[in-house]
């Protein structure tokens, strides 16, 4: 049932990653990519921390997109701010967040502005120590449902053709990588007993840690890891709770997998290195700073 489960709330976000991904891949030029984007590395990376304002993607389906903004030139360092950011600085997300807590703005604010200075600082981090797109050579290529097509004036059959066309072929392509998450995901909440985790619940240091596995394994979706975060209300720390609602949406279990199969080892073992240590950071200092609810 809990296999069942991750997959069907999953697999609508899926879609519409697929479907972004496509419309992008059909529809928008690398030339008008770098006309559109920043040439000032940092105001880049404040952008597309931002751009889940406008387009509001669950981690579920943020891989896809992630992968074709770069295969169309938009640095790695930008494509990573943006896949971190997105699936938690979106209305919906902040909207679940003040619903799950009873509408408490500090939690709110607090996932917000966590989130916000981890994809920022991640984003920086990774535009000095990584210089190439970092996509696997199998990656690094348009479909073969797309390659070479561009969407001209009058052809509006020809490019819902190819669009669901392309949206199909990646659909399938990053599926498995969902089922193989789900199945893992069904393993450890099946295993992990909640008994475990709320003895070590009022540790201000360990009970960060263990949220943070407890999220990346059971790959909840951020627009509903808010309710499971406040089940927890009472038995873990604050800093806690928001290094579960931080870390879960931007490195969970079945978006490795999906990382891993566009992407390089190094830019992934960099980008886990880097998110852990300022979730861990920043979610610590939220416990010193702020304390209890």
């Amino acid at each position: 049932m809990i296999f069942f489960s991750v997959i069907i709330e999953a697999l609508p976000f899926i879609l519409v990653g697929v479907f972004v991904s496509s419309v992008l891949n059909l529809f928008l030029s690398e030339e008008l990519i770098q006309k559109l984007l920043p040439r000032n590395r940092v105001l880049g990376i404040i952008i597309a921390s931002l751009l889940g304002l406008l387009l509001p993607l669950c981690e579920c389906g943020i891989v896809p997109v992630t992968r074709r903004l770069v295969q169309k030139g938009v640095p790695v360092y930008v494509a990573t701010t943006f896949m971190l950011a997105t699936p938690i600085i979106n209305p919906v997300v902040l909207l679940a967040t003040s619903v799950a807590f009873g509408l408490n703005p500090k939690m709110v604010w607090i996932r917000l502005g966590v989130a916000f200075l981890v994809a920022i600082i991640t984003g920086m981090v990774l535009s000095f120590v990584l210089k190439d797109n970092q996509l696997k050579e199998s990656a690094d290529v348009h479909c073969d449902c797309c390659s070479g097509h561009t969407a001209e004036a009058g052809s509006i059959f020809s490019n819902l053709f190819y669009m669901l066309k392309g949206a199909c072929s990646e659909f399938f392509e990053m599926g498995k990588f969902l089922i193989a998450g789900a199945f893992l995901s069904a393993i450890a909440q099946t295993t992990i007993p909640y008994t475990a985790l709320s003895a070590v619940g009022q540790a201000p240091f360990l009970s960060i840690i263990v949220m943070m596995v407890f999220a990346f394994f059971v790959s909840v979706c951020s627009s509903a890891d808010a309710f499971i975060a406040a089940s927890f209300g009472s038995s873990f720390t604050l800093g806690a709770l928001i290094a579960f609602m931080v870390f879960g949406p931007m490195i969970d279990l079945k978006n490795t997998l999906m990382l891993y199969h566009s992407f390089r080892l190094r830019f992934i073992v960099t980008l886990l290195l880097v998110t852990v240590f300022l979730c861990v950071s920043l979610s610590y200092l939220s416990n010193l700073l702020v304390g209890g609810l």
